[in-house]
């Protein structure tokens, strides 16, 4: 593995990323790490459909007819009200 120096990085920036890894039970490094792949793969998946992201994990994996007929049904049912917090 390769090791990367930043530097230049403002006061606000190092303390936010301290409290992520606190809270994440992770280095700073650890966390510098997972932030930049997580911001990778967004990045990836712009101008990615929901669609596509889902067949990207489904792959061939096909919908039997009564599960199709479910969500079709599922769809079509009126929506719920809201609820009442008085």
């Amino acid at each position: 593995m390769g090791d990367l120096l930043l530097r230049g990085i403002d006061d606000a920036l190092k303390v936010e990323l301290q409290e992520s890894a606190r809270r994440n039970g992770r280095s700073l490094s650890e966390e510098a790490i997972a932030q930049i792949r997580a911001a990778l793969e967004k990045e990836q998946d712009h101008g990615q459909t929901a669609g596509q992201r889902l067949r990207a994990v489904l792959g061939n994996a096909k919908f039997e007819d009564d599960e199709l007929r479910a969500i079709d049904a599922f769809r079509k049912q009126p929506d719920r009200t809201p609820p009442d917090f008085t």
